[in-house]
């Protein structure tokens, strides 16, 4: 249990202001619970696994901000992968993680320990992404229906017959019916398919992070992962809109010894876009990470107000997102920003 903590502070740093938080005060008590009453989690490696083995993908969708109206039981998982189990006819042998996100982290953990199965040390995205579909699963060509949702009463939902795009479209549509947020698994992928089109290793680099910057080591998080401070500030206006589920908007901070520089994030659910006038200093792929400066919080985009004094924390993404199919399905165009990728070494420079 004493990684828990780590991994609850870099799914909050790796969710780039999305991924609905952790939820500590929901979602770190049931992970706990479970560990306490089932033992460990094994994390293995794909090839740790026998070939034939099938890992079932599984997550959150919805909001979180309802979450924390109607909370998180802890059995929403386990009864997710016991429905796609029945309708595909096959028994998985793991648990792997969709996207490295928040509450997505986390969930694949607990689920893992109740179902008495090892997580494989992997995911789908290595960062915050706003659609189901951003995956490097998507990239692949590798489809995750059928799936199966189950929201914290009883509801369930199982999608076959579509791709993970349209699939995502049909999920989306469903959610206020159950309730506003649903556990959900994916169709089982064989160890090939993980190691083809996922992110090995991501709970490993996860646990890491967590612990950097849990002892504030900016240093150990430069050496290890290329993270810089992008700028310190004071968080001077915040003007968003709610579009649906969708916070977007604006965050501005003014410098905290220079005061006529300021950095403009642009964020939709995620922190996206960094500009200081006009140009870019951080974009997504990249990862933009708004912390707090007296207590190395993480801060997500709905809750990011003025009056803040923050530390702008920009990391490079995994290569995949680098490509040309990665930009397509996650450069700033994919969220309609008229500009192109500048990676982030060579845009901070």
């Amino acid at each position: 249990m004493e990684d828990v903590p780590a991994l609850s502070r870099a799914a909050m740093l790796l969710g780039t202001g999305g991924g609905g938080g952790t939820g500590t005060e929901l979602v770190d008590p049931i992970l706990r619970r479970a560990l306490r009453e089932h033992g460990p989690v094994q994390v293995v490696q794909p090839g740790e696994l026998p070939p034939e083995s099938l890992a079932v993908p599984v997550g959150f969708v919805g909001s979180g901000t309802v979450m924390h109206e109607k909370p998180y039981e802890g059995g929403e998982i386990v009864r997710a992968v016991r429905g796609v189990e029945q309708h595909t006819g096959v028994t998985v042998q793991a648990v792997v993680g969709v996207a490295m996100t928040g509450i997505m982290a986390v969930v694949p953990v607990i689920a893992a320990a109740q179902l008495g199965l090892p997580l494989v040390d992997a995911d789908g995205t290595g960062r915050g992404v706003t659609k189901l579909s951003q995956t490097t699963l998507t990239m692949a060509g590798i489809d995750l229906t059928p799936a199966a949702f189950t929201a914290d009463k009883g509801s369930n939902l199982l999608v076959d017959g579509v791709n993970s795009a349209d699939a995502e479209s049909v999920i989306r549509l469903s959610m206020p019916a159950m309730g506003g947020w649903a556990g959900m698994a994916w169709r089982p992928l064989s160890m090939d398919e993980i190691t083809k089109g996922m992110l090995v290793g991501s709970y490993s680099r996860a646990a890491e992070m967590g612990r950097l910057l849990g002892d504030r080591d900016r240093e150990g998080l430069a050496a290890g992962y290329g993270a810089r401070t992008l700028f310190e500030g004071k968080v001077v206006e915040v003007p968003r809109r709610h579009l649906g589920q969708s916070t977007t908007g604006t965050v501005v901070v003014e410098h905290s010894e220079q005061r006529d520089r300021a950095l403009r994030i642009e964020m939709q659910n995620e922190y996206l876009v960094a500009l200081e006038d006009g140009r870019i200093k951080a974009c997504v792929p990249d990862l933009i990470c708004v912390l707090e400066q007296e207590t190395g919080r993480c801060i997500t985009a709905e809750r990011v107000r003025y009056g803040l004094w923050v530390e702008v924390l920009a990391i490079p993404c995994d290569p995949a997102w680098r490509t040309e199919a990665g930009l397509e399905l996650l450069g700033p165009r994919s969220f309609g920003y008229d500009m192109d990728y500048v990676p982030l070494e060579r845009a901070a420079a």
